[in-house]
């Protein structure tokens, strides 16, 4: 048998061109969002087309959060372009998530400063209506959740789990979706078969910070990691967080389980993977949309992304902050930051302004493979800066570090979301147990 290869693709969030998009209401949206909404129908048919040529490889996998808020005449325009792509002899396997229904409000569109509602799409109705990519010729399917086993080729299967949960709170796998989940995976390897799995959310957090957000991973992530890996199961590429990682979990038993997250297709960094199941080896490779048919302002696609990332931050901190820190923040550099505290810093950085710094930390926790490692400039800088701080962080470790052991060192804590040793978010090859026929 030859080697399996695949594409992932993830949060296309696509909005139909049909729909209005501009004027006062669709600016205070889209100021709050890393991903582009108004773009998403250049964006993705330019993002279909560079895979689309690629003539060597045939499946493209789609974990959920097809559309932007659960429109339906976005998930008519969006199975359009799905269709498109099995003319160019692509197989598509997908599953839906909580952005493709809209069970908690009506979607919209947007006209001036107006709000108009639009046609909805039912959760009950995702399955057939997708049912020509993953969902009919199924070897397994687990209805109720909408989940699925595909054969992708002579000796590898695909676990495709939906963790809608109970579409409110819950986000993860009910217990009967399980127990069907632990069957196909034991069926599998008695038939041997290799089986790896995708999902929307992601398994794993991704990052010490992620540990703290709820929504940044499954509700139950570390029960259903440690049965999934005690399973078997080595391998699972989820999406939901727009951010690109990779990022292992090894059990009590030894056992160990990679959740590879992808980042968003329409927003920072615009990412997408091609992975190849050779002889004992998953080797993933990342790519980005080299550009798309938009009024970019003069900026590369790249530049693009970014500038609509570091606004959304911006409105956060414009959000958050008092007028008085705001204007500090926008004068203040690295140079002088250094200075209030009592230390020189260096001078290929001293001239960055501290708030673009922190700006960027943000981005980078998202964009993965982040650089500020040790004996680089900012990483001396940073630990300098928290050294100083420690008085006062030491304080907050003892009143949260018991709850939360991630704040037990704040300083551990902040240094490894800054720089990654192991750079492997974008690029990786990882030992799994396929082994080829």
């Amino acid at each position: 048998m030859e080697n399996l290869s695949f594409y992932l693709v993830t949060d296309t969030h696509y909005f139909d061109s049909s729909f209005k998009r501009s004027g006062k209401a669709y600016e205070d949206r889209s100021v709050t969002d890393q991903k582009c909404v108004a773009e998403t129908p250049e964006i993705i048919d330019a993002g279909f087309e560079q895979i689309a040529q690629d003539k060597d490889t045939n499946i493209i996998l789609i974990p959920g959060d097809l559309v932007y808020r659960g429109e339906y005449q976005s998930h008519v325009g969006f199975r359009e372009r799905l269709y498109k792509l099995q003319e160019y002899g692509k197989k598509i396997y997908l599953i839906t998530a909580r952005h493709d229904y809209c069970e908690d409000g009506e979607p919209v569109e947007f006209e001036d400063d107006r709000l108009i509602r639009v046609k909805g799409m039912p959760r009950d109705e995702l399955r057939d209506f997708y049912k020509d990519f993953g969902f009919e010729g199924a070897v397994s399917e687990h209805r109720e959740s909408m989940s699925y086993v595909a054969q992708l080729s002579d000796g590898v299967r695909l676990l495709a789990l939906n963790c809608d949960g109970d579409c409110k709170d819950f986000k993860g796998l009910w217990e009967n979706q399980m127990d069907w989940a632990l069957e196909q995976i034991q069926k599998a390897h008695s038939e041997g078969q290799y089986i790896f799995a995708m999902t929307h959310y992601p398994l794993l957090p991704f990052s010490p910070i992620m540990n703290l957000i709820g929504d940044a991973h499954l509700t139950d992530w570390e029960k259903t990691a440690q049965t999934l890996a005690d399973a078997g199961l080595d391998l699972i590429f989820t999406g939901h967080m727009h951010a690109q990682a990779v990022t292992d979990y090894t059990t009590e038993n030894g056992n160990k389980i990679t959740d590879v997250q992808t980042g968003s297709f329409v927003g920072c960094p615009c990412a997408y993977r091609k992975v190849i199941l050779s002889n004992g080896a998953a080797e993933i490779k990342s790519y980005t949309i080299n550009d798309f048919d938009y009024d970019k302002n003069g900026k590369t696609a790249k530049e693009y992304f970014e500038w609509r990332f570091n606004r959304m931050i911006e409105w956060k901190m414009d959000e958050i902050l008092p007028k008085p820190a705001k204007k500090l923040l926008n004068k203040l550099t690295v140079k002088k930051l250094g200075r209030l505290l009592f230390f020189k810093v260096d001078k290929s950085i001293e001239n960055k302004l501290a708030k673009d710094v922190g700006i960027e930390f943000v981005r980078n926790i998202f964009v993965g493979n982040e650089p500020y490692v040790k004996d680089t400039p900012i990483y001396e800088t940073m630990s300098k800066i928290l050294k100083r701080l420690h008085p006062v962080t030491h304080i907050i470790e003892k009143k949260t570090g018991a709850k939360n052991p991630v704040l037990s060192d704040i300083d551990a804590f902040i240094l490894s979301m800054i720089g990654d040793e192991k750079q492997r978010d974008w690029d990786a090859v990882l030992k799994i147990n396929y082994i080829r026929k």
